[in-house]
């Protein structure tokens, strides 16, 4: 494996991160929010002299096979790594800033943030604030310049003053972070290799590899020789829909800002809301109704999208047996919900805390739009955990197992079956008109069992990293493993809400099963063994 190949990938996303991290630095500027300023500056600066010199120390050349896996699993890493820069300067610990960072790229949405103000907004710790790197630089640089003076007005010239008081204000909600956080999702949502490859030039064959591997559960006959403008349409889709949900939203009557974070959150199927009580916080069926069909388009596979421009016909949706399918189990789910979830305040309450629940479950979002949900029956808890399994379609911003290869494990246990009794028989197993390869089927049933084998590794790991707190019960384990694995967000018990109660240990196994989860195992699992690194 040529390791330069990769250092110049690496250096060229880190580069491209550090650009769209002026974004929320920007949005911290309208806010006036100078600690935040100073946060996403110094991280952009990071980001960009980190891929300056990768991609110094680099060389371009088509990736093979091995380099493609090694790039696409350390790409997240790096993004993450990269992305927890402004909470670490704002005065997150090391787990946190990382917990919250690849929650947002893998579009998890599973938080350790549990303050907010009076609005509903997210704060942060002003103890923490006032502690943290970016007040002492900014404090700092207020003594330098003040030197003996006991004023903290700053003369410039020309009619013109700085306050340099106002400058060390600490304010609870820093808008620009919560951009951030909504950002990572919308750039995570698609995958970040995906947004590298539509908008770098000349990647040529290191493209289609990148691109099949990027966790979106896409094969190689889905994706086109064109794999650039493949990328790119799938990205003009993606973003239209985002704009068109946040217009939507707001002449729905959410704030600007909310609109924004909210739509970029929901067609990532993501689940960071600037909300504490997340959709629930505004009490409108209207938003509810917009977030809920955006959710769906989010959890859809994407080729489908391509293919109905391609062809102007929207009928291809509904002829897709996956995403038949995929409305067929959400259904049935809803159905469960309704019959025994014992959910307060009548049928109107519980058909639409139902509607909303199961389908921001099913796609991997984690929004609520009842926060007793946790109280619950177990019933519907249950069913809940089972659909945080399953995930979106494949193609889909959404995580889980997929939809598709959900069938394909169904026809091979129903051709099994028949099997069994017509001994004789030769059977293939096919979705719609296309009968599936068997390279194919052997592919997903390792992944299925893969799956299946760390959500319960992972069940077991919190069971141990919280042991000592005697809360934490099976349910809260369970539920913690299948949403982090998932990228769902939110569980039940303990995690309900968010992972503030949860030990650094556990936050450090939450974080690797979203990444886990994210990259939908194997890329990881290959990076891991000593074959991958040989020349």
């Amino acid at each position: 494996m040529n390791s330069r190949i990769v250092q110049k990938t690496l250096g060229l996303l880190a580069m491209l991160l550090g650009l769209l991290m002026i974004l929320p630095g920007i949005v911290s500027a309208i806010y006036k929010e100078p600690l935040g300023v100073v946060a996403f500056g110094l991280s952009s600066l990071f980001s960009i002299s980190l891929g300056l010199a990768l991609s110094r120390r680099g060389e371009s050349s088509s990736l093979n096979r091995k380099e493609a896996f090694v790039t696409v699993s350390l790409s997240w890493l790096l993004a993450a790594a990269l992305g927890s820069l402004p909470y670490l300067l704002l005065g997150f610990g090391l787990v946190d800033a990382f917990f919250e960072s690849i929650s947002g790229f893998t579009t998890a949405g599973a938080t350790i943030l549990s303050e907010f103000n009076s609005q509903g907004y997210w704060i942060i710790n002003q103890d923490l604030v006032r502690s943290s790197l970016a007040y002492a630089l900014v404090e700092g640089m207020s003594s330098f310049i003040l030197g003996n003076s006991t004023s903290y007005v700053v003369d410039l010239h020309f009619g013109l003053t700085l306050d340099l008081h106002g400058l060390l204000e600490v304010k609870g909600t820093y808008f620009g972070l919560l951009f951030w956080r909504s950002f990572t999702q919308l750039l995570g949502g698609l995958g970040i290799v995906l947004l590298f490859i539509a908008i770098l030039p000349n990647l040529g064959l290191a493209g289609r590899e990148l691109y099949s591997i990027d966790g979106l559960g896409l094969t190689k006959e889905a994706i086109t020789p064109r794999v650039k403008n493949t990328a790119k349409t799938f990205w003009g889709i993606y973003l239209g829909l985002a704009g068109l949900e946040a217009l939507l939203l707001f002449g729905a009557g959410l704030p600007l800002f909310d609109s924004l974070c909210t739509s970029f959150s929901s067609i990532a199927t993501g689940g960071f809301s600037p909300m504490a009580y997340s959709i629930a916080q505004y009490n409108n069926l209207l938003v509810e109704v917009i977030v809920c069909i955006f959710l769906l388009l989010g959890g859809t596979n994407f080729i489908i999208y391509s293919r109905i421009m391609e062809k102007r016909d929207p009928k291809i949706l509904l002829r897709d047996p996956e995403f038949r399918f995929y409305l067929f189990m959400m259904s049935i789910s809803i159905i469960m919900l309704l019959l025994w979830g014992r959910i307060p305040g009548g049928f109107a309450i519980a058909l639409r805390s139902s509607v909303f629940q199961a389908v921001s479950t099913m796609t991997s979002t984690g929004f609520v739009n009842n926060f007793d949900y946790d109280a619950w029956s177990l019933a519907a808890k249950i069913t809940l955990i089972l659909l945080m399994l399953i995930g979106g379609c494949t193609g889909s911003t959404g995580g889980g197992i997929k939809v598709g290869r959900v069938q394909i494990v169904l026809k091979y246990i129903y051709n099994e079956l028949m099997h069994s009794l017509h001994p004789s028989a030769v059977m293939s197993i096919k979705i719609g008109a296309r009968t599936v390869k068997e390279s194919t089927v052997k592919s997903v049933l390792l992944f299925v069992q893969l799956y299946i084998m760390i959500f319960m590794l992972a069940a077991l790991g919190f069971a141990i990293t919280e042991s000592s707190n005697p809360q934490f019960n099976a349910l809260s384990a369970l539920s913690a493993a299948a949403s982090c694995l998932g990228v769902v967000g939110p569980g039940f018990g303990v995690v309900a809400l968010d992972f503030t109660a949860i030990s650094d240990a556990g936050r450090v196994l939450g974080s690797i099963c979203m990444y886990m989860g994210r990259l939908e195992i194997l890329p990881v699992i290959l990076m891991l063994l000593p074959e991958t690194w040989k020349k």
